[in-house]
């Protein structure tokens, strides 16, 4: 019975052409987190007090004077996060990262009068509210989804690897890749990009996404993205 369920899901799926390999109306939602530049302390100086020998003590008035440069960050990207497709089916490559997903692009413009630095400072879990998964037709296989930090790990379903790059990016090895992978409870920040002051870079999203055994699938990802002054 199950299995004669489980034929008539995939004709219908392939009939539509979206099958088990398409992943439809993904939302990448953005967290902004902006670090302007605080307080620089003036320069230390030194000078002589010169007091009587036959007094015993001597009072100078001293003036502490510091300098506040304030850099006022202006940066404009789409709000309310972004929805595209990834097609399972296509290929990842470490030259062709983003083979696998459709309509991507995040713009990011410099408003500012200095060059910004863009990070990925941290990635919130996925909850079961960030995921919506077809009805199930079977028990032969659970539905799930799990973010992973190595490509190898990608391939039981409902498994992906994702990186956020600038577009047109290739890498010259896994490692390379691995090292910017979305990974909830990740320490350290996640370096993306600089952006020089007065121009705008695409970011585009990267990775290799597994299937889901029922059909297509929507996931939720909430990175944070950190901008500050480029030092």
């Amino acid at each position: 019975m199950n299995k004669n369920r489980k034929q008539n899901h995939r004709t219908s799926s392939t009939s539509d052409k979206t099958g088990i390999s398409i992943i439809r109306a993904i939302l990448l939602a953005f967290v902004l987190c902006t670090v302007q530049t605080g307080p620089a302390l003036a320069e230390a100086q030194m000078g002589d007090v010169t007091f009587p020998i036959q007094d015993s003590s001597a009072a100078q008035d001293s003036v502490l004077t510091g300098n506040i440069n304030v850099e006022l960050l202006s940066i404009a990207l789409p709000a309310g996060g972004l929805e595209f497709t990834v097609d399972t089916l296509r290929e990842f490559s470490l030259d062709n990262p983003g083979g696998q997903f459709e309509d991507m692009d995040l713009p990011i413009m410099n408003r500012s009068k200095v060059p910004i630095q863009v990070e990925v400072s941290q990635v919130a879990e996925v909850t079961k509210g960030d995921l919506h998964f077809e009805d199930k037709f079977s028990d032969q296989e659970k539905q799930s989804f799990q973010l992973v930090d190595q490509i190898s790990k990608v391939g039981p379903m409902g498994t992906a690897i994702l990186v956020l790059g600038v577009s047109g990016q290739t890498y010259s090895t896994a490692q390379e890749f691995e090292r910017q992978a979305f990974l909830p409870g990740r320490t350290g920040s996640i370096y993306i990009t600089e952006i020089p002051a007065e121009e705008t870079v695409h970011l585009k999203l990267y990775g290799k996404v597994a299937p889901d055994f029922y059909g297509q699938y929507q996931f939720t990802v909430r990175p944070t993205l950190k901008i500050s002054a480029a030092r």
